[in-house]
């Protein structure tokens, strides 16, 4: 790797990686509909799509093992050996599902397998950004980092409600597979300034201890992943209820995919707006304000009647929840050292991702019986309630000034 800092946002590492990641959320975006859809249609059970979920997510618990990993291993190992892993799971699925009915745990297997890939390349994904783009630019990068994945996500969504819906789940699976694959194809061209980090001499234990003892002085770092968890607990239930609520509403796989579209669109929205304006947004004030606006947004919810209200909500959920995932990967990468990310981050998706899995396993057996109105009213209390305790925590633990880089003259 080298050891060159880039100077410019719009170096060429920064863009390839922007657009990998993009066309890579785009296949996943295309997965996550026919996985869930394959499973309603083979077995009728909201239920069976919960447990399939939770094992997907099962493995974030395991985080920080690999996050020590990472903090030993040079970026690029765990990148590529992610993405290509990632890539023969879902295309294996997908040839599969080509063929006729995949046993149901065939499909648990593949989710498991794929959540454990991404509980190793996550945390060596949190790295990346800050050290392709200047200081400076951090707050900008992260903006279009964001809106760039949720803008493919978004087409995702859409054309796979329509792919799925017309020709079923087996070609978005093997489209999903495709893109990790280019992904993994286009990591040698990404050049990593490379980490100055104490971890790869320690002891792998001794690792693992100095990562939780750096997470521990600070109240702030602490609450990253607790808030992380609450959020991914109140929206576990939307995972789970919403393609049976499009179902009765007559709208199908095609509405399911219309909904996260447009709250799709609202998140990238939110995120090239917030990328524009740069460091002039604090993001300690919009991080509360984010919270807030979601939670209200999601009470609005579940207060709905017809497939056209939830569409009118969608966008304004996926504006609030780019204020908050900006803000907060911002906050994260302002405050955490760079030789802690791997374990730092692992530790914060381990707690985080705990909440959705839990919370699908408890669902399963009431999937059924629980309205999606319900659900959603649990999740904005959960949500609000989160926003105040946060505040409090920004109180106590500010943020250190960004960085200012000075970008040279045009010749």
């Amino acid at each position: 790797m080298t050891t060159t800092a880039p100077v410019t946002l719009w170096n060429r590492s920064f863009v390839i990686w922007w657009l990998g990641s993009a066309q890579s959320a785009f296949g996943t975006a295309l997965s996550g509909i026919a996985t869930s859809f394959l499973i309603l249609h083979q077995t009728g059970s909201a239920g069976q799509m919960g447990v399939n979920l939770a094992l997907a997510l099962l493995p974030g618990l395991l985080s920080p093992l690999f996050g020590t990993v990472v903090d030993r291993l040079p970026l690029r190992v765990p990148l590529m050996v992610g993405n290509v892993l990632r890539g023969v799971i879902q295309l294996g699925v997908g040839i599969a599902a080509l063929r006729g009915e995949v046993p149901l745990e065939v499909i648990y297997a593949a989710s498991f397998l794929t959540g454990l890939v991404g509980a190793f390349y996550g945390p060596a994904a949190m790295g990346v950004t800050p050290r392709l783009v200047p200081p400076g630019q951090l707050q900008r990068a992260t903006g279009l980092m964001q809106g760039g994945t949720q803008s493919m996500q978004l087409v995702g969504m859409v054309g796979g409600g329509l792919l799925v819906g017309t020709l079923g789940s087996a070609p978005a699976l093997i489209v999903d597979g495709a893109c990790f694959l280019i992904f993994a194809a286009l990591l040698p061209l990404v050049r990593v300034p490379a980490r100055a980090s104490s971890a790869a001499s320690e002891p792998f234990w001794a690792s693992l201890r100095a990562g939780l003892t750096y997470a521990r002085h600070s109240p702030l770092i602490l609450g990253l992943p607790v808030l992380a968890f609450l959020l991914n607990a109140s929206f576990a239930p939307m995972d789970v209820l919403l393609p049976g609520r499009m179902d009765e509403l007559g709208e199908g796989p095609a509405g399911f995919g219309v909904f996260f579209g447009l709250l799709l669109g609202g998140l990238a929205a939110g995120s090239f707006i917030l990328a524009a304006l740069g460091s002039r947004v604090d993001v300690r004030r919009l991080s509360v304000a984010g919270l807030v606006g979601m939670g209200v947004t999601i009470l609005g919810l579940s207060a709905t009647q017809t497939a056209g209200q939830m569409y009118v909500l969608a966008p304004l959920l996926g504006l609030a929840n780019a204020a908050t995932n900006v803000s907060i990967g911002v906050i994260f990468q302002r405050r955490i050292a760079p030789e802690f990310y791997g374990r730092v981050g692992s530790l914060m998706t381990m707690v985080g991702m705990a909440g959705m899995p839990l919370v699908l396993l408890a669902l399963a057996p009431v999937a059924d019986r629980v309205t999606l109105g319900t659900a959603f009213g649990v999740s904005g209390v959960v949500t609000v309630l989160a926003a105040g305790a946060w505040a409090a925590l920004l109180r106590r633990d500010p943020l250190p000034a960004p960085e200012v880089s000075v970008q040279p003259a045009p010749a």
